[in-house]
């Protein structure tokens, strides 16, 4: 299977190739010419292809795949959040709430006076951190600005520094789909959430990052950071406008590691002008574009702010949450008319929106959008492949209705890894933790499902949300929803094709065919010959390449 080339810039050989192709699911050997694979085939017939200047791979019997595709990545907000010189707090780094506290007071030990911002604290999997209040921080801070991030980006918590730095008092007004907490007389507590509040907190506390040299710096960290997870394509699912310039220059370097499609923050004055706004109307294989809009329905489980037909149960983890302890079943963001203005006008100008939706009650509501929007053009809404991004609770008759609006799922598999023990025993009980992220219901009702990371929530490693989605478990070792798992083989698509496909760019990636761009990752084995207990531990990534162009290798 071959284009027309006399010789090839590149060719892979001496490994299995999984091309992710029907037509072709495996092969010996791949060729690449001016960063277009041109042979995928047999390893005796690619020898032909070899000239003076080929470079020729030998795998040694390692796996060739398509490039990850990340279907919901934060290239950006990693830059701001965690590229260093950040304060990273996540409980992949600081395992406990005194490793966060000891983190910070060293951070304003070295710095007394500076702005300070620590991302990615996690009350249920650090447990000991104490309740973040602006006095707590203005303790741990008394020199300058403090904020520190919940590791879901749902929430923030300022020192008195920081609100007076950002301009915010009782007179400054909910963002949309944002909320300042407030005291009894009306004055903010320190603490905000969803998607504007957090950024107007962000933008003003860190502002040093926004400074042209660093924040380039730190995109291109974010980009190598894909690059050593296989991830050769991923998606920027909430950038504000004025990042955009930034993602696009770093793409147009020389030694660009990532290729990019942002969605923009989808906010009312984004809706109000989306005929004008800068999307890109045709899917191409360019290393940069701006397609889509991004809304939140609601927020995260993990602050009690997702909406469910079922409700928290009464435990001291629930309540850290913020969730009623008397049968609180959580809210949207949104009222659903909002929600279905917000649609409507983006998808009547043809901007395909993603929608962050967890809650079973904000799915429906999410749905009923999607099909209010698809009333005067039916086939208009299908062709842009609106998207719910999570999917945590969500039920096989909403999976069916999706998928007949033509909505497709992209889930956020390793929630089930690092939380699924929290799910079962402190937050909703075993049987919804056991269909949380429920991938296998979601394909077999015929969805091209994706899995992806999250940008920061979760450490980047898509082989991570493989292993996860075909073992269903914990960290712990707990399996989670056995029935629920995908196999290898559906796992891999779902971080390669059917991720591309979701992107409008199952055309020019995502598989190993003629044509299609030369974004490959090499893996040290094949996964499909490896015991699904010791996927994660046992297959690695060994080498990225972003059209043709090594981007990064262990060796």
């Amino acid at each position: 299977m071959s284009a027309r080339h006399d010789t090839a810039d590149l060719i892979l050989t001496g490994g299995t190739v999984l091309t992710m192709d029907t037509a072709r699911p495996q092969a010996e050997a791949v060729a690449v010419t001016g960063g277009e694979i041109t042979f995928v085939g047999a390893a005796a017939d690619v020898a032909g292809l070899r000239g003076p200047g080929t470079e020729v791979v030998d795998l040694k019997g390692a796996a060739l795949l398509p490039g990850f595709v990340e279907a919901h990545g934060h290239p950006s907000v990693m830059a701001l959040t965690i590229a260093p010189p950040a304060l990273d707090v996540r409980p992949f780094v600081a395992r406990d709430g005194a490793a966060v506290l000891a983190s910070i007071r060293e951070a304003v030990r070295r710095a007394p006076h500076a702005p300070l911002a620590a991302y990615g604290v996690d009350p249920l999997l650090q447990p000991d951190l104490p309740r973040l209040t602006r006095e707590l921080l203005d303790t741990l801070h008394p020199g300058g600005p403090l904020l520190v991030l919940s590791n879901s980006g749902h929430a923030v918590w300022a020192n008195t520094a920081a609100l007076r730095t950002a301009g915010i008092d009782r007179s400054t007004p909910d963002p949309p789909g944002s909320w300042y907490v407030r005291d009894a007389a009306g004055d903010p507590t320190g603490e905000a959430h969803e998607s504007l509040a957090v950024e107007r907190l962000m933008r003003a506390v860190m502002s040093d990052r926004l400074e042209p040299g660093p924040l380039a710096e730190a995109v291109r960290w974010a980009f190598d950071q894909h690059a050593r997870a296989g991830i050769t394509t991923a998606s920027d699912m909430s950038c504000a406008p004025d990042l955009v310039p930034v993602l696009r220059d770093a793409t147009g370097s020389a030694d660009a590691a990532l290729r990019v499609r942002t969605w923009l923050i989808g906010t009312p004055e984004l809706a109000a002008t989306a005929h004008e706004s800068p999307f890109t109307d045709k899917p191409s294989a360019a290393l940069y574009a701006t397609v889509g809009a991004k809304l939140w329905a609601d927020g995260t489980p993990w602050q009690a702010s997702i909406a469910t037909s079922f409700p928290y149960l009464d435990t001291e983890a629930a309540r850290r949450t913020g969730a009623d302890p008397c049968g609180g079943h959580g809210a949207m963001n949104y009222t659903p008319d909002q929600l279905a203005e917000l649609v409507g006008r983006f998808t009547a100008a043809g901007v395909p929106v993603a929608t962050h939706v967890h809650g079973d009650v904000t799915f429906e509501a999410v749905l009923d959008a999607y099909a209010r929007a698809a009333r005067p053009h039916p086939d208009r809404l299908r062709a842009l492949r609106p998207r719910m991004e999570h999917c945590g609770a969500v039920t096989g008759d909403q999976y069916a209705r999706a998928a007949e609006l033509g909505a497709t799922v992209s889930l956020f598999m390793d929630h089930v890894r690092w939380w699924g023990d929290v799910l079962a025993d402190d937050l909703y009980g075993p049987e919804v933790a056991g269909r949380w992220m429920s991938a296998r219901t979601a394909w077999d009702h015929g969805h091209r499902v994706s899995l992806h990371n999250d940008g920061v929530c979760t450490p980047t490693q898509p082989l991570s949300s493989v292993a996860t989605a075909v073992t269903r478990r914990s960290t712990s070792g707990r399996v989670h929803g056995a029935d629920q798992a995908l196999t290898v083989e559906e796992a891999l698509r779902a971080v390669t094709v059917n991720a591309a496909w979701q992107l409008h760019m199952e055309d020019h990636i995502g598989m190993l065919r003629p044509g299609l761009r030369a974004d490959l990752a090499v893996l040290n084995q094949d996964p499909r010959n490896v015991p699904a207990a010791r996927l994660r531990e046992d297959v690695h990534v060994t080498a990225t390449y972003l059209s043709g162009r090594r981007t990064w290798s262990q060796d």
